[in-house]
């Protein structure tokens, strides 16, 4: 069993008292043994007897080679023959996948990386024959474009339940989402972190449905705690620039945002919804809430007319509620992903906060020292923090 889901497994079963603790420790100890028999058996001692390491080589080949082999194909682009080019553009993902599938039980790791090359040379495969077939400028089309590669990437992240596919797929669904909604891309990109967010809580089958017991057989997925590290990310970055720039967004009547925000809070109810009976599922549900609550207060903030430092107030205010509602998923999940979004958030809040509109409102040297002092200060407190939320979660 994977040393990862083994440990978030054993945490959570102890948790709902499925095991004691006794009991998980043997498990620990003995699943450690064999993981060592096994590496000393088929003698990869040292640097490459350690799996993470094994799974970063896979995945940086499988990134190199479709950057090389774009890169080659971009070059001498002009001189290949367009049957020639159309092989190339089909060939590399789909003989990456026939070796991924091929691997997938003997080497794990090596196809984990032949999966990823599949996921990021399928957007160069279908922009590339778009502009082949000269349908790249039809109207609309960018978005398909862009909404095939996120499909595919996700559905390799869901299906190997890989974080780094997962991401790639995340990524280029901003993609997606913004060539096929106009609108401030801006207030688009938080409003996606809370879909994202949302679909991570929805996704996960160790959450029960309302008024289920939990799943307490299965392993959290990587692909579902993926889903809601990156979205929370999305959301509260956007809140920071807020802080920086004192100004958010205008209100408008654009149809594309207005969608966006609410489809943010639509999938953010139904994930209540889903978990309202079940206490650790309410806990992962939070920011699902708070990340569209949050951005949409911080938008209002654009038809009022405030100062720039109230807006600011205001939006540190947005962003820690978010904050808080993260901590209090990650101590009820026990995922250490949200607790470093957290505590990344707090520290580049509490210092855009004071970058941007205090410090124009103080003297230069007395601004520089307050937010030096401040932000020591910061640091420090989330340091202690996010130590003090990771040992409540064991």
């Amino acid at each position: 069993m994977d040393p990862d889901a083994l440990r978030d497994a054993l945490n959570r079963w102890v948790e709902e008292d499925v095991i004691d603790e006794s009991t998980a420790a043997r498990i620990r100890a003995f699943e450690t043994s064999e993981t060592e028999f096994e590496s000393d058996d088929a003698g990869e001692d040292g640097l490459l007897g350690d799996r993470r390491v094994v799974v970063a080589l896979a995945l940086m080949g499988g990134a190199l080679i479709a950057v090389g082999v774009g890169t080659f194909l971009l070059e001498r682009w002009e001189s290949i023959p367009v049957g020639l080019r159309a092989l190339v553009l089909l060939g590399v993902p789909l003989a990456a996948t026939g070796g991924a599938v091929r691997l997938g039980d003997r080497s794990p790791r090596t196809a984990h990386g032949l999966w990823l090359l599949a996921a990021l040379f399928t957007g160069v495969t279908l922009f590339q024959l778009a502009e082949l077939f000269s349908i790249a400028d039809m109207e609309g089309v960018d978005a398909w474009l862009w909404l095939a590669w996120a499909a595919v990437a996700i559905g390799i992240g869901s299906g190997l339940d890989s974080r780094p596919v997962t991401v790639v797929g995340v990524a280029v669904g901003l993609g997606a989402i913004a060539a096929a909604v106009p609108g401030n891309a801006f207030l688009v990109a938080g409003f996606y972190g809370g879909i994202v967010y949302a679909a991570g809580v929805l996704t996960d089958v160790t959450l029960p449905e309302a008024g289920d017991e939990a799943t307490t057989e299965a392993s959290p997925t990587r692909f579902a705690g993926t889903l809601r590290w990156v979205g929370g990310a999305f959301a509260v970055s956007v809140i920071a620039a807020i802080g920086v720039s004192g100004s958010p967004p205008p209100i408008t009547d654009d149809p594309g945002t207005v969608a966006i925000a609410g489809a943010a809070a639509v999938a953010g109810v139904v994930a209540v919804a889903r978990s309202w009976r079940s206490e650790r599922a309410r806990y992962a549900a939070a920011p699902a809430i708070a990340a569209p609550a949050s951005l949409g207060i911080a938008w209002a903030l654009g038809g009022v007319g405030l100062d720039e430092v109230v807006v600011a107030v205001v939006g540190l205010a947005c962003l820690l509620g978010l904050l808080l509602a993260l901590v209090v998923a990650a101590v009820g999940l026990r995922e250490a992903a949200l607790v470093n979004v957290a505590t990344l958030g707090f520290v580049l809040g509490v210092g855009a906060f004071l970058v941007g509109p205090v410090a124009d409102v103080t003297s230069g040297p007395l601004a520089l020292v307050a937010a030096g002092l401040v932000l020591l200060g910061a640091g420090l407190g989330a340091e202690r923090g996010r130590r003090e939320v990771l040992s409540r979660m064991g």
